[in-house]
């Protein structure tokens, strides 16, 4: 391609060298400060005001289980675990707690992860108000770099951890992932790594050798610290250059070395089976060395690639909905792979004994496009969803957050990936889909088509009854469909209007204010309908939609719910008006907006997002919802065959057991509980689904209609237009209130199964119906999970090493009548699952008996404040809240009278709020054990 496409933005000469092993001829954004320290260690600062007054810390190693040794497998990743149990300036737990105070959560806003080529920390959401916690967090960057204490009694007790997160990551999906991997990676290092690492190195390597892996590979060199955020950029690259310059430059400085995949001579089979597998899949791939330099032809090429492969998966899409075919999903994805490598790969979720006949239509809709291309209309297509995406980007540039700006410093740090401003990256993209023609992008395609070095895995649940096709069946198919003619893909031209209907304004029968929200009114149409709009100015660009009407699924007889359950999902996978659903998103390319309808258990409505520019094509598909939905039966078949496959693959289901053995339980058995099982399936008919639907939505004077940021006044006879003419009737529904609860009293259940890797799954589920809600007692139910969780991250976790995690949530609810609950879950090693278990009750008897320690309940309080405050600055927020004041009569609740509640809320509150909900509880008590 002769091209003009460089901007002069990136003309550059040479090359910007930002690791040992990838360039690029793209320069950072005016706005990053970026610079290299005396020992080697380089910073990324930038201002950015989403959320306002947070920051966001990362810290980047270029360091990963690839450099382990064998008597360190493992270690990379129990060394980040290592880095929140005490440093030179936080000793202990001083991470967390020193973050806590200031609503920093663990989990939540400090985390980490480790992978083969990379260790990554961070601490967001950070108040940025602070300087001295900003200061703090800079030190613990620091202390990450090379000043953990890696005390002996610590790494013991998290030798533990370890094992428990070994046993909880051991899925099915897991170990056929891990199988397959050591071919497509065969002949590396990588086949021979897991992240996680070898149990038996994890219980019994010296303290010494962890503290080797750490001096030998964390050093300046390998390290960057990303800092992104509302700040003082010359302020925090000061204080960057004083904290983490003062940290000295190795005596000894060690090569970063880089693991190559090497081209193997023959194409490989490889089949993984598990009995605990619920699907199957099917993937040809091949391995291809990453380029070393990121300049603008090798820009152009990934995006010419990128076009290619979106609209494959459009066409693949299009051909599952629109064809009676042995698959589930078709796709094909060009994925990271190792530092130095990426894997295209064709993908095939077939159904179950479906091998060979969606493997065969995978591969000839991919081999039709290699012989013929892609169409005009497909890329037109696809450029103008694009130009629409970036579009839409630049006008909402200051809601990105400071997240996506980090990672995007994390790439350009480890592999060099171009970093574009939003208005550089929406020039450059416009000017590339300028320039790009169809023969450029189909022959980006068919240089992809994979020849050799190919490795055909197929991974299947463990099945005497199924017989699975042999490898040289699939390379058959792949010999013969590519010998084979095939003839080019065709589409219809779409010229029918979406609302055929000539619709008129019609009367405003009563006009409100709103006094709670500033400015948000209340429209009342002619057919009943209530329009409340609530104009902000969170998003430059955005409207949040929704609606709702009572009613929901507990209007339908028992015998009726999976028809009822299913009838939304059928409505919106069918399509509108004359057109079928692939047909209907080619219709709005260019489009942004997006609604579905929902039938819940109490409420039917929509949910859906728009621009101003098309929010007339919002209202458009609301009012065809309403009038003009499809049911067709190829739709309605797939859902059903859908279930049934999920269901052929459940015997072997833990989770499964698990998860109807709960059903049943939280449930009392009743008959409104369906679980998926033949009968279930039996019981779907489609009529049944659109009799359902057709009356949950027949009546639009019984619906809400609310509409959340640009949004003004105006809008009100556009939203009148398609609203009020929706159909109304004098019927207005009410939900019913099938009082379905736990058996009063304890329930306790062990269940026995088969596993590969014995754990114990405990759950606990508590529930009081005597509850009484108010906005006091929500605060309350939070506070208690959050002390809770704090108490079992100390016992079950720190002490016992017996989990490597306890999940707590509580959830206090009014409708459809007052509802305390409270649940409990983790896994553990079976040897302590019967200790561990009567820790859970000690403690939620101790929160009945004592208060809580004064310093963690002002933790918890901060961290409400903290997320509230991050909150209120989204429209999705402000849409909850609304719809809960129209609904339920909540008053919302701003930052001032959330303050003054939360100062006046004592331990004893607390601990009165936890006697009157536990006290009186049910419960509900499941253990899952190996056999």
């Amino acid at each position: 391609m002769k091209t003009k496409l460089i901007l002069a933005y990136f003309l550059i000469l040479g090359l910007s060298q930002v690791s040992a092993q990838f360039k690029t001829t793209f320069p950072l954004p005016k706005e990053v400060a970026h610079g290299t320290l005396s020992n080697g260690m380089q910073y990324f600062i930038m201002h950015n005001e989403w959320p306002k007054d947070r920051t966001d810390f990362y810290f980047v190693q270029n360091v990963g289980a690839i450099l382990e040794n064998d008597d360190q497998d493992g270690l990379a990743h129990f060394l980040e675990h290592m880095a929140f149990n005490g440093t030179e300036h936080f000793k202990g737990k001083g991470i967390i707690n020193m973050l806590e105070k200031q609503g920093v959560s663990f989990g939540k806003d400090i985390n980490a992860y480790t992978a083969y080529d990379e260790t990554v920390y961070n601490i967001s959401n950070v108040p940025s108000q602070n300087k001295t916690l900003l200061d703090s967090c800079m030190y613990v960057l620091h202390d990450w770099s090379g000043s953990l204490l890696l005390a002996n009694n610590e790494i013991d007790a998290e030798r533990g951890v370890i094992r428990e997160e070994w046993r909880t990551r051991r899925n099915a999906d897991y170990r056929t992932g891990e199988k397959i991997n050591k071919v497509v990676f065969e002949g590396s290092k990588y086949a021979k790594r897991n992240v996680i690492g070898d149990l038996n190195v994890i219980n019994n390597f010296k303290y010494q050798v962890l503290r080797d892996y750490y001096k030998k590979w964390y050093q300046p060199q390998n390290q960057a610290v990303v800092i992104v955020g509302d700040i003082d950029v010359a302020l925090i690259e000061k204080r960057v250059k004083e904290i983490f310059g003062s940290i000295p430059t190795p005596k000894k400085i060690n090569k970063r070395e880089y693991e190559t995949i090497p081209v193997q001579k023959e194409n490989r089979y490889v089949l993984a089976t598990d009995k605990e597998l619920q699907s199957s899949g099917i993937s040809l791939s091949y391995n291809k060395s990453k380029p070393l330099v990121q300049d603008q032809a090798e820009m152009i090429k990934s995006m010419q690639e990128n076009l290619a492969l979106q609209m494959m998966n459009t066409r693949f899409n299009e051909y599952l909905i629109n064809n009676e075919t042995g698959g589930l999903a078709f796709g094909i994805s060009n994925d990271n792979l190792s530092r130095l490598d990426s894997k295209f790969s064709l993908n095939v979720n077939p159904k179950k004994g479906k091998f060979i006949e969606a493997f065969t239509e995978a591969y000839r809709e991919f081999e039709r496009a290699m012989q013929n291309g892609f169409t005009q209309q497909e890329l037109d297509r696809l450029k103008t969803k694009m130009r629409t995406s970036y579009d839409n980007r630049l006008t909402n540039k200051d809601k990105i957050g400071n997240s996506y700006w980090a990672e995007q410093l994390q790439l350009y740090f480890l592999e060099a990936n171009p970093v574009f401003s939003v208005e550089g990256e929406h020039e450059w993209v416009n000017a590339f889909l300028d320039h790009v023609t169809l023969a450029e992008v189909n022959t980006a395609f068919k240089a992809l088509n994979p020849k050799d070095n190919l490795v055909l895995s197929v991974s299947a649940p463990e099945d005497p009854a199924t017989k699975l096709p042999e490898a040289n069946e699939y390379w058959n198919i792949i010999k013969t469909i590519s010998n084979t003619k095939l003839e080019p893909y065709k589409e219809e031209e779409l010229t029918a209007s979406l609302v055929k209907e000539q619709l008129t304004e019609k009367p405003i029968v009563k006009t409100e204010d709103i006094k709670a929200f500033a400015n948000a009114k209340k429209y009342t149409l002619a057919n009943g309908a209530k329009v409340i709009i609530y104009p902000t100015d969170l998003s430059k660009d955005q409207i949040l939609f929704s609606a709702y009407s009572a009613g929901g699924n507990s209007l339908a007889d028992w015998k009726d719910l999976p028809a009822a359950q299913i009838a939304a999902g059928v409505a919106t996978y069918s399509g509108l008006g004359d057109y079928k659903f692939t047909d209907l998103k080619k219709k709005l390319t260019g489009k942004t907006t997006s609604v579905s309808p929902y039938i819940g258990g109490l409420y039917e409505g929509f949910n859906g997002t728009s621009n101003k520019e098309s929010l007339v094509t919002l209202l458009q598909l609301t009012y065809l919802y309403f009038e003009h939905p499809r049911f067709d039966n190829s739709t309605f078949d797939k859902i059903k065959e859908q279930y049934q496959n999920k269901l052929n693959n459940a015997p072997n289901s833990n989770e499964k057991a698990l998860s109807d053995t709960i059903s049943n339980l939280n449930t009392n058995y009743s008959k409104r509980n369906w679980l998926l099982t033949q009968d279930f399936i039996n019981a779907l008919d489609l009529n049944k689904a659109k009799k359902f639907y057709t009356e949950r939505f027949s009546n639009g004077g019984d619906f809400t209609f609310l509409f959340v940021g640009n949004i003004s006044e105006q809008d009100i006879p556009l939203i009148n237009t398609y609203l009020g003419n929706i159909p109304a009737n004098e019927k207005a529904e009410k939900y019913v209130d099938h009082k379905i609860f736990m058996k009063d009293g304890k329930v306790e259940k062990t269940i026995f199964r088969t596993m590969d890797t014995p754990k114990t799954t405990v759950y606990l589920h508590l529930e009081n119906k005597d509850a009484v809600y108010n906005k006091k007692n929500k605060i309350l139910s939070y506070m208690l999970s959050e002390w809770l969780k704090k108490r079992y991250l100390e016992t079950i976790r720190e002490e016992e090493g017996g989990s490597y995690g306890v999940q707590v949530g509580t959830s206090l609810s009014q409708t459809p009548s007052p509802l305390f609950s409270l649940e409990i879950n983790f896994d553990c090693n079976p040897d302590k699952a019967d200790a561990l278990v009567k820790i859970i009750h000690a403690e939620l008897a101790r929160v009945q008996t004592e208060n809580i320690p004064a310093n963690m309940l002002e933790d918890i309080k901060q961290s409400i404040l903290k997320n509230h405050q991050e909150q209120i600055k989204q429209n999705n927020y402000w849409l909850n809240v609304l719809t809960s004041y129209v609904r339920n009569n909540e008053e919302p609740q701003d930052t001032e009278i959330l303050k003054n509640t939360l100062s006046t809320l004592t331990a004893k509150d607390l601990k009165d709020f936890i006697v009157s909900s536990l006290k009186k509880s049910n419960s509900v008590q499941v253990l899952m054990k190996a056999k």
